[in-house]
């Protein structure tokens, strides 16, 4: 593992996400299950489902504090974690340094410094909505996946009912702010629509392989921070829907999941 030397950063990400990591606040969201994390959960099991029961040698771009980790050692994988945060690499060594086949390191996902036609699987999960394009990022995933290797990824969608529900709300929203009770952050989102991840992926080289969709809402915004829990219970059980591309369930759905392959041979 091979760790850098950083000074403090001028990227709003990275600030955010170095927060995040020294207050313990991103690793908490996957410790416990309620109202406000449920879908931090449903995304990681989309992915896990779309990943064989026997992994290989697995690249997490973008691993934060190594919520993956458990689930990529317990199906026989060797884990290779990259993130731009130093505080992320540095909470998630804390974690799981000491564990075999486990490494980290500091750098960015749109220019890897990962070997080549190396990796049986590769995971980029919460990350394309950082980037101003997932193009650099696919063909990054192209270059170090072996051939006939798998990549999930994941996006929050463009269009779904909260888009709608925040859109009408937004003169109450930003009242709140004004009264210091706003809790979401500043930073820009690249959302896209499932066929929009699928498109990019196949103009990088990548054969679609299949999809999921995670955190449907039957009560959208603003119900589910009035009333969590309740709304929770209710939510959760439409995640039956994960496999749907039909576009009235779709609407409720906020994020994809796709899983792509690297042809073995050109033109296959």
């Amino acid at each position: 593992m091979r760790m850098l030397a950083t000074t403090p950063s001028t990227d709003p990400v990275v600030e955010r996400f170095d927060q995040l990591s020294a207050a313990g606040e991103w690793s908490q969201l996957y410790a416990i299950t309620d109202g406000r994390t449920y879908h931090f959960h449903e995304r990681r099991k989309r992915v896990l489902e779309l990943l064989p029961q026997r992994l290989g040698r697995v690249a997490d771009l973008g691993c934060g504090p190594g919520v993956m980790v458990e689930a990529v050692l317990a199906r026989g994988g060797t884990f290779e974690g990259v993130d731009l945060s130093p505080e992320m690499i540095r909470e998630a060594t804390a974690r799981f340094g000491h564990r075999d086949g486990v490494s980290f390191r500091h750098g960015t996902v749109e220019a890897l410094e990962l070997p080549s036609a190396s990796y049986d699987h590769v995971i980029c999960m919460a990350v394309i909505e950082y980037l101003q394009s997932p193009d650099r990022v696919f063909g990054e995933i192209v270059r170090i996946l072996r051939p006939g290797g798998q990549a999930v990824v994941t996006v929050p969608k463009r269009w779904h009912i909260d888009r709608v529900t925040v859109a009408a709300t937004a003169p109450l929203r930003a009242l709140a702010r004004l009264a210091g009770l706003g809790t979401a952050d500043r930073l820009p989102r690249l959302c896209l629509q499932p066929d929009e991840l699928d498109a990019a992926a196949v103009r990088a080289g990548l054969v679609l392989e299949g999809g999921a969709q995670y955190h449907f809402t039957l009560f959208p915004y603003p119900f589910p921070r009035l009333a969590p829990t309740s709304c929770w219970r209710v939510n959760a059980r439409f995640e039956r829907w994960h496999a749907t591309r039909a576009a009235v369930p779709s609407f409720f759905a906020h994020g994809y999941v796709g899983s792509y392959r690297k042809p073995t041979c050109r033109g296959h």
